[in-house]
């Protein structure tokens, strides 16, 4: 059992799902979950369903892994998630320079002076 050859396998199965390959960094499966079915019975089949959910984690989406019913063959599916909004704490507020905290924030640094007896940190 080797992880490439699992590999391989894993990256079918997504492809046999409707999921096609896409450039590195792309989080294009954001709302979507992977629900992978495994008893644990076949260790390779678990080693391809994690090599499958650490591609589909990759890629933005939600991996859940269940335990089948009785009578239920180990399988994988996707399925539409509700994906949650994010808070943004500032949002539609800007401070007057982008990118920096206005002067009389806390967040302001002092400015630096020539100043000579200005402690200095000796690095």
């Amino acid at each position: 059992m080797s992880w490439k050859r699992a590999q391989t396998h894993a990256e079918s199965m997504l492809q046999n799902l409707g999921l096609i390959p896409t450039k590195k960094g792309r989080k294009d499966l954001q709302g979507k979950r992977l629900v992978l079915i495994d008893d644990g019975l076949n260790p390779y089949r678990t080693m391809c369903f994690t090599v499958a959910a650490k591609i589909f984690r990759r890629r933005g989406g939600d991996v859940e892994v269940t335990k089948p019913e009785e009578g239920q063959v180990p399988h994988a599916k996707i399925i539409e998630a509700p994906v949650p909004k994010s808070s943004r704490p500032n949002q539609g507020l800007r401070p007057t320079q982008p990118g920096r905290p206005p002067a009389d924030s806390p967040k302001a640094r002092p400015r630096m002076t020539n100043d000579k007896s200005f402690p200095r940190s000796r690095g």
